[in-house]
């Protein structure tokens, strides 16, 4: 399995696992709703993390690195930027019209922006080969 494909699969679910807290907490605890959004985007970000560095990226360190978690972070945050740059951007274009299509073209923009910052700055293996000599 290609490394972009398997960072597409742990993606996906991580997408699941936003949505999934995100609307649990907002529907079953009554935590508002970007409140949840932001809990359930931090909770997937860490999932992630977690499965890219220990399965994605099959080439150089696969141990947990409180480094690498903290780049990673600030990819997921640019990666939000994008994604919302993106939702904003189209929304006002086609007037708050095709919501789903609107969503699904800000995840597959913030779906590369993070395969190209996780793959060059987080998981680089030639970085992390030259750190360790």
């Amino acid at each position: 399995m290609s490394e972009m494909l398997r960072f597409f699969t742990v993606t996906v679910l991580g997408v699941v696992l936003d949505i999934g807290i995100a609307y649990g907490l907002h529907e079953i605890a009554g935590v508002s709703l970007a409140l949840a959004a932001v809990m359930g985007f931090v909770c997937a970000a860490s999932f992630n993390y977690v499965l890219h560095q220990l399965w994605s990226f099959q080439s150089g360190s696969r141990s947990l690195s409180l480094n690498r978690a903290s780049k990673y972070g600030l990819v997921a945050g640019l990666t939000l930027l994008a994604r919302v740059s993106v939702v904003a951007v189209l929304a006002e274009y086609l007037a708050g019209q095709y919501a789903l299509l609107i969503l699904i073209c800000g995840a597959g923009v913030s779906f590369f922006v993070n395969f190209t910052l996780s793959k060059l700055f987080v998981f680089d293996d030639a970085l992390s080969q030259e750190r360790a000599s």
